[in-house]
């Protein structure tokens, strides 16, 4: 449940029709967890308009093995097949699609440990969640903190 559904749902419960009065304490970690909330979402909106821009990058791809493998079977030199493309190339279109796949995953994924952590969860709950040590994410965490900025910076 987000920050913001707990907060109407003390609202709406409240007899007097006005809403609780929550420890600054407890204020302060709603809206630690919303940030949190809000920076997984950016994260997500990253990963969907790679996916997206990949997704393009990888018709032209497909377009590309298909004319490298026929001109490999027409006979010719990996060399000449390679050197006559047009930028970029096949090999840059797979480093690149694969790059940019990698920094967006890896943002969201920061972000969720992140958001997972200030919602309090154990570290090594979160590594088994996320199928790593709890090393890995320890690191991880020590690294944004001593960042002082969002996961991503990193």
């Amino acid at each position: 449940m987000l920050a913001t559904d707990t907060r109407e749902l003390r609202y709406n419960g409240n007899s007097a029709g006005r809403a609780d009065l929550a420890m600054p304490d407890q204020r302060e970690s709603e809206h630690s967890e919303s940030a949190d909330s809000d920076e997984v979402l950016k994260a997500l909106g990253e990963l969907d308009a790679v996916l997206k821009e990949n997704a393009e990058r990888e018709r032209e791809l497909f377009q590309r093995i298909a004319q490298v493998r026929l001109a490999r079977e027409n006979g010719q030199e990996w060399k000449s097949i390679l050197a006559g493309e047009d930028e970029p190339s096949t090999v840059q279109l797979v480093s690149t699609i694969l790059r940019r796949q990698s920094e967006a995953s890896g943002y969201l994924r920061r972000s969720l440990v992140v958001a997972h952590r200030a919602e309090g969860q154990s570290i090594p709950s979160i590594a088994h969640l996320f199928g790593v040590t709890h090393q890995r994410v320890s690191n991880l965490l020590r690294r944004v903190a001593q960042g002082g900025s969002s996961p991503a910076s990193e």
